[in-house]
């Protein structure tokens, strides 16, 4: 009985709480799906935050990396990104180790989409350029000019009524004023950094937000040449087996290079200068560089694990406070999820079974379930980049064979696991391939042999 009372019929009214990807996105598939049902609804978007500002203020801090997957999907929606929102066009990525690294590039060199650095807001803190280079904005205005209605004013509070028949409530407003608006279907697209997670998880229907830890980022103001000539196009990727870090990126932006570090805890501004001053990242900086007093940085939260029961009657959350992928392609996440959650939405109901059979169950089997094998990898990374010996043997081997079937396996592997093209079930056989691992193992024996005699020397201080 209640999923043929609770549907999306003609006039339906849906608030979308949040203006970023995962609300613009939902609101795109909507319209799709409201115009194949043959239906007239009315969308209505709560943005408190101005992409049009510069710094944390305008930006959902993240380091924008628009994956060739996700651009595929795009230019297949009609969204067409126009040149003052792609910063940076990519070529590839460069891995580096604490003694090594190797050039990667792009395994399917006949897929035609592109790898995008973009900024969320309107770009770095103190920067001077006078076009928007929002990516969330030129979302957001796609489809306003659809249909779509923005209210620039936060939600303060939602209200869920027990009551089938009674839609849900929004109360927004600002400068101590409230408004209230109701809503057939209410949908959560507000990120896990957001402040609304306390609010939906006082309602008290089951709503457990993801488990986080604090990330740090910061915006490098540089030469656009020096930036062109050192990165050459390439993303740089450091997984430098020190602690805390984990993993960490440099994404060339024009004339700023975007610095996201990833780690075992909860990272703080200090983290961050101790990763600028580490000496393979200097390499890729001015010899002169020294850190500005003022710069933009911020320390956003990333999801480790997946919400549980992001949704009740008339009610969804999407993007990364509902499921995402852990540590690679968030948009991507925000996307897959928003259409999930649409769909479900339009061909199936809005009640608390729909959106669990036909949302929350699919989108889980589809990332949650990635993520425990992701979990592994990981941990197999963290363990691996630790061992320099190992790493530089086997990189150094691989380099030396470029174009073989060895080199091109290689390169897939950590191609994948920089940009999160393919699932963690694909990368963790990549890399417990038998072939793979047969052929490194006299490269393996080698290295270990010649590291341990490096000890014995060093010990008896044979060696200097």
């Amino acid at each position: 009985m209640t999923e043929n009372r609770l549907r999306l019929r003609n006039n339906s009214n849906i608030a979308i709480i949040g203006g970023g990807p995962a609300g613009s996105f939902f609101a795109n598939d909507a319209i799709k799906n409201a115009k194949k049902l043959g239906i007239n609804i009315q969308i209505t978007i709560f943005n408190g935050k101005d992409f049009s500002q510069r710094g944390p203020s305008g930006c959902n801090m993240s380091a924008a990396v628009i994956a060739s997957t996700l651009h595929a999907k795009l230019i297949k929606d009609g969204i067409i990104l126009p040149k003052r929102i792609i910063r940076q066009e990519i070529k590839g990525y460069y891995f580096h180790t604490e003694e090594y690294g190797i050039e990667l590039y792009k395994p399917e060199q006949s897929d035609k989409s592109s790898i995008l650095a973009v900024y969320r807001g309107n770009g770095p803190l103190y920067s001077t350029h006078t076009e928007s280079h929002s990516f969330d904005d030129y979302l957001l205005r796609h489809v306003i000019d659809q249909g779509v209605s923005l209210i620039s004013e936060p939600v303060l509070d939602l209200n869920l009524s027990s009551n089938l028949d009674t839609p849900a409530t929004i109360i927004y407003g600002k400068s101590g004023q409230q408004n209230k608006m109701e809503a057939d279907l209410v949908v959560g697209a507000f990120g896990i950094n957001s402040r609304m997670i306390n609010k939906i998880e006082g309602l008290n229907f089951g709503y457990i937000p993801p488990k986080t830890i604090r990330t740090c980022q910061m915006e490098i103001p540089l030469d656009a040449t020096f930036i062109k000539n050192s990165f050459k196009d390439n993303i740089q990727v450091f997984a430098l087996g020190i602690k805390p870090f984990r993993f960490a990126s440099m994404v060339p932006k024009d004339n700023y290079v975007t610095v996201s570090l990833v780690g075992s805890r909860d990272l703080t501004s200090n983290d961050l200068v101790d990763f600028i001053n580490h000496p393979v990242v200097r390499k890729n900086l001015p010899h002169d560089w020294k850190l500005p007093e003022k710069f933009c940085k911020c320390l956003p939260k990333i999801a480790l694990s997946h919400a549980k029961k992001p949704f009740a009657d008339r009610f969804v959350i999407v993007g990364d406070a509902s499921i995402t992928r852990i540590f690679k392609n968030g948009l991507e996440s925000a996307y897959i999820t928003s259409q999930l959650a649409a769909r479900a939405a339009f061909e199936n109901g809005i009640s608390n079974e729909d959106f669990d059979k036909h949302y929350y169950k699919p989108a889980h089997k589809l990332l949650a379930m990635d993520n425990k094998l992701g979990t592994i990898i990981l941990a197999i990374s963290d363990f691996v980049t630790k061992q320099n010996w190992l790493v530089k043997a086997r990189l150094s081997y691989v380099k030396s064979r470029k174009g073989s079937w060895i080199a091109n396996h290689l390169n897939k592997l950590l191609w994948n696991m920089a940009t999160g093209d393919a699932p963690y079930k694909i990368i963790l056989m990549q890399a417990l391939n038998p072939v793979f691992q047969v052929i490194l193992i006299p490269v393996t024996i080698k290295a270990l042999i010649k590291d341990i005699l490096g000890l014995i020397a060093r010990r008896f201080g044979l060696k200097k």
